[in-house]
């Protein structure tokens, strides 16, 4: 079972089916495999496993938490689009190096594009590049990410960043905590897409995709 840290509803039911599987199966091998979960509960729960770590190249990670406050007693809350600009101009003074920024949806990643390159405009930054990435994207607009490119680039991507591929000379990250969680509503029948918060393993992971 890969990535366990995400927690799915299939992960969470396979987890459950197979701790009660293996004492009758003592032929079946488990390995459960990911970059940030808890192994020692992991290990505890399928009776003390054992633990087998593989160890590869690592790089300092410092960690910043920016709450979404009103500016002045009495206004309402910066919303999230206002507070991406403000982490990446923050980020701009720190030095060089591509942003990736995670968000929740392609209409969260359009809204925010588009915010970010009037931002850029107004405040005399051409050479910054705003590029998208999404499962939908097209594969010409998602290859885009890996060719060379001078200036800065500040990357808008869904999830399929945080496993799914590794964007190249990402320094800083900005996360806003949120994703769209696959569920089941017995209720309408049918498969959703609601947005919820992110696990703190998923968290951990998406604060690792800089280098």
């Amino acid at each position: 079972i890969d990535e366990a840290h995400e927690r799915s509803l299939n992960i969470d039911f396979l987890l459950g089916y197979l701790h009660r599987l293996l004492p009758e199966r003592p032929d079946l091998k488990l390995i459960i495999t990911s970059a940030t979960f808890d192994t020692a509960k992991f290990s505890r729960h399928f009776h003390d496993a054992p633990i087998i770590e593989v160890s590869g190249r690592t790089y300092p990670v410092e960690l910043r938490y920016r709450d979404l406050e009103p500016d002045e007693p009495g206004r309402s809350a910066t919303d999230q689009v206002q507070g991406i600009i403000a982490a990446v101009d923050e980020l701009a003074g720190e030095g060089n190096g591509d942003v990736l920024v995670f968000l929740s949806g392609e209409r969260e990643i359009h809204d925010t594009a588009d915010a970010l390159r009037h931002h850029f405009t107004d405040t005399g930054q051409p050479h910054t590049e705003v590029l998208p990435l999404y499962a939908r994207l097209s594969t010409v607009e998602q290859h885009r990410i890996f060719q060379p490119h001078r200036g800065r680039r500040i990357v808008l991507a869904t999830n399929v960043a945080e496993t799914s591929l590794t964007v190249p000379g990402v320094r800083y990250v900005v996360d806003t905590g949120a994703a769209r969680i696959s569920r089941y509503s017995h209720r309408l029948k049918v498969q959703r897409l609601p947005i919820e918060p992110i696990s703190q393993a998923s968290a951990d992971q998406q604060a690792d995709r800089g280098k």
